[in-house]
């Protein structure tokens, strides 16, 4: 009985502390959002536009549930805020954070789609879970004025964007540590052909996906199982002779890494691995140091991912290659994770180890 009421309460507890789990990216806010925004119900494409007049439409407190002013509502609202930029930040690392959205949402900024997580009707699959990380184009960025409007549809019960994260637009601090930025558009499967790992391998059937983002997020919800990531890249000469690391943020759950048709790194090969034990994977950082003489002027970067349960994938940054004292930076915080990691200590309270 003894045995039993334990392991009710290490579930119950994992339960709790991961669902408060908070986004470990070092991040400085360029622009608080939070506050009152333009709202409105219905669905019209012209709203996306920046010039356009939002002054007949109501006031709405972000992050809320819609349901508190509209009580019952379900279907499409839009929300819209101009924000003003002081100071650009130098470099491409800037990102919208908009917290959880119930269900579905698509983003514009100054008219540009950024982004967009779940699938809107008539095949509508929700993300209401999903923090929303949308990086930006500095170009798309103004200094001065600017306008972010964003799409949401509600299939039920509260919707919105209903917040649990800091709302606004953030540097990327760690983003601003890599050599080669490997983030944005890959190639992306769930069936494993013949070849795949070699850099002429034909993948133009292969859907593409955002990185870093959670599977879930972009059309594969529910799924668990093995899926395989595909990136082409080049590396400039002088950094093909540092031998640099490759970082690829953090992956639920576990994961095997190609390049240029060797295996290169796996799970397995993180120092904290088995402290962190099978529980606590999906937390740590991917910090890979790469063989000698691994890298070429074009690469093939191909991730194997075994995802078993909740949400899967390449989900968190930074993404990309370093060199080794930034790669320090990356791999300090998987040490920290161990040391502060509140599920951690409870495990090893529970089970005396």
């Amino acid at each position: 009985m003894q045995s039993t009421t334990k392991i009710l309460l290490i579930a119950v507890t994992l339960f709790c502390l991961t669902g408060n789990s908070a986004k470990a990216i070092e991040w400085s806010k360029v622009v608080d959002l939070e506050g009152f925004w333009r709202f409105s119900v219905g669905d019209n494409n012209k709203w996306a536009n920046p010039s356009f007049d939002d002054s007949e439409w109501d006031y709405i407190r972000v992050p809320a549930n819609w349901e508190d002013f509209y009580p019952g509502y379900n279907g499409y609202g839009w929300y819209r805020k101009t924000f003003e930029v002081r100071n650009m930040p130098p470099h491409d690392n800037l990102a919208f954070i908009l917290g959880n959205i119930d269900d579905v949402d698509e983003v514009f900024v100054n008219g540009k789609k950024i982004g967009q997580t779940g699938t809107f009707p008539p095949h509508n699959k929700t993300a209401y879970n999903v923090n929303r990380v949308y990086y930006v184009d500095s170009e798309i960025i103004q200094k001065g004025e600017n306008v972010i409007a964003v799409r949401v549809y509600d299939e039920g019960r509260e919707g919105g964007m209903v917040g649990n994260y800091d709302i606004g637009l953030f540097y990327d601090n760690d983003k601003a540590l890599l050599d080669i930025d490997l983030s944005g558009e890959w190639k992306f499967s769930t069936y494993r052909e013949s070849g795949l790992y070699d850099y002429d391998f034909d993948d133009s059937e292969w859907d593409e996906i955002k990185v870093p983002a959670s599977w879930e997020s972009q059309g594969y919800e529910d799924f668990d199982g093995f899926a395989w990531y595909r990136k082409k890249f080049s590396v400039p000469n002088k950094l093909m002779n540092e031998n640099p690391y490759l970082v690829l943020g953090k992956i639920d759950d576990i994961d095997k890494v190609y390049l240029n048709g060797k295996l290169v790194a796996r799970t397995e090969y993180l120092d904290e691995y088995s402290g962190f034990r099978k529980h606590g994977l999906w937390q740590l950082y991917r910090v890979y140091e790469l063989p000698p003489d691994i890298l070429k002027r074009n690469n093939i970067l191909v991730v194997e991912v075994k995802d078993e349960q909740l949400q899967g994938g390449i989900y968190e940054g930074p993404i990309g290659l370093m060199n080794a004292q930034n790669a320090s930076v990356i791999k300090q915080r998987n040490k920290d994770l161990f040391n502060d990691n509140p599920i951690e200590r409870f495990i090893r309270f529970m089970f005396d180890f």
